[in-house]
């Protein structure tokens, strides 16, 4: 978003296919090697097709860690910047040209149904496993001034969803001394876009969600009752090795959110196979999950990261080891997400409609691809709605089947 202002002040838009492109940007990530080696394939793999005088630029937190890493692996980039080098990477490209217009309609990427709102940036957190400190630096939260402007840009582009996010987002306003900044800036949002249905809100931290948030979310009636807040692990001798909050902090913020919010739908991610796990602690992480019932979880296999304390701690768990206990996490996660599927069927629901085109399923009937409140976009799950609708559209239906992660619905009358 950053990166897509600076640029447009200069006159420049985006396009929909790389080959329309004057100048390729990759966005990278430097979290987990997974990422790390996802970026650099698909910096090689547009390097390989580019045509003749189209720009590379190769940005983000990867290029502030591995520069070189990445000059290594595909030689022929144009240009490096770190993270958050937006104004340098603007300055670099320079202006279009004067007689250049933006088309009709403009904003071609935004106009989508959902729009991601970075609220703040950076992190203070002292996890062990995690080099976002290191990359983005102290926490900063963003301007709720620019907040309110970003949000009123992309209602005006068409989205029906705001999505919070941040490395913490219920951090926001303590840089600036505010301990409720977060449920202020919600009502804020609520207020300045009242045409967005659906304010969204990602990756709060555990011990942080407090009953001031918490009645601002349940109050605000475009704020969906929905909270993701990964809590990495459901041992504390597991979340004493990670530096994360004890487990009575997480408990904690779940009774408090479903205290206010009896509906909530609650998210979470965790770790596993972080060094030094033992069986048992595998065990109360199954049970603490058993326990709680969250409607979505995601896992990771632990994965090194240079220059973290955990890289170098004792008792690192074989990969094999890693990926039997990830499959044990899911599976449990899968039934329980069945189950509350199966507990949608015959309910009213709306649902915010994806997909550019109608699709035909087995049974001969058109479909179109979309979600309800429940599942955030990209990592939950998803709802097929008979009939053909197109992309934006909030439709009332009722659900008729339900699917381990996914919801079968037909339109009402």
């Amino acid at each position: 978003m950053r990166l897509e202002q600076a640029l447009r002040s200069g006159r420049h838009v985006p396009v929909r296919e790389a080959g329309e492109a004057d100048l390729l940007l990759v966005n990278t990530c430097g979290f987990i090697d997974a990422a790390k080696d996802e970026s650099i394939e698909v910096v090689r793999g547009l390097d390989e097709s580019r045509r003749e005088g189209q720009q590379l630029y190769v940005v983000g937190c990867l290029t502030q860690i591995a520069g070189d890493t990445v000059k290594q692996a595909v030689p022929g980039v144009d240009q490096i910047f770190g993270a958050e080098q937006w104004d340098a990477i603007a300055a670099s490209v320079g202006a279009a040209s004067s007689t250049f217009d933006i088309p009709d309609g403009g904003l071609p990427l935004l106009g989508q149904p959902s729009a991601y709102l970075k609220i703040s940036d950076g992190c203070d957190r002292p996890c062990t496993f995690c080099i976002i400190p290191t990359i983005k630096g102290r926490m900063h939260s963003g301007a709720s001034r620019q907040l309110i402007a970003e949000a009123r840009m992309f209602a005006a582009a068409g989205a029906k969803e705001l999505v919070l996010v941040a490395q913490d987002s219920t951090a926001y306003g303590e840089d600036e001394g505010d301990r409720d900044g977060l449920a202020k800036l919600l009502e804020e949002l609520s207020e300045a876009v009242p045409q967005v249905p659906w304010i969204r809100l990602m990756y709060a931290y555990p011990g942080r969600v407090t009953p001031r948030l918490a009645e601002a979310m349940a109050g605000l009636p475009n704020v969906v009752p929905y909270l993701d807040m990964p809590l990495q692990h459901g041992s504390d001798s597991m979340l004493q090795r990670m530096k994360r909050p004890r487990l009575s902090k997480s408990h904690e913020s779940i009774e408090v959110v479903r205290k206010a919010i009896p509906d909530v739908v609650l998210r979470t991610t965790f770790i596993v196979g972080f060094p030094g796990e033992t069986e048992d602690e595998f065990d109360e992480l199954l049970d603490f999950v058993e326990e709680q019932e969250f409607d979505h979880v995601g896992a990771f296999t632990y994965s090194p990261q240079a220059s973290t304390p955990a890289a170098t701690m004792p008792d690192q768990v074989p990969d094999e080891v890693m990926e039997e206990r990830y499959g044990a996490l899911m599976e449990l996660a899968q039934s329980i997400s069945h189950d509350k599927n199966r507990a949608m069927v015959g309910r009213e629901v709306d649902i915010l409609v994806e997909s550019e085109e109608p699709t035909e399923s087995a049974s001969g009937e058109l479909v179109v691809v979309g979600r309800t409140y429940r599942d955030a976009p990209e990592v939950d799950g998803l709802a097929f709605l008979k009939g053909t609708y197109p992309a934006g559209s909030l439709v009332r239906a009722r659900v008729d089947g339900a699917l381990p992660y996914d919801l079968l619905c037909s339109p009402l009358p």
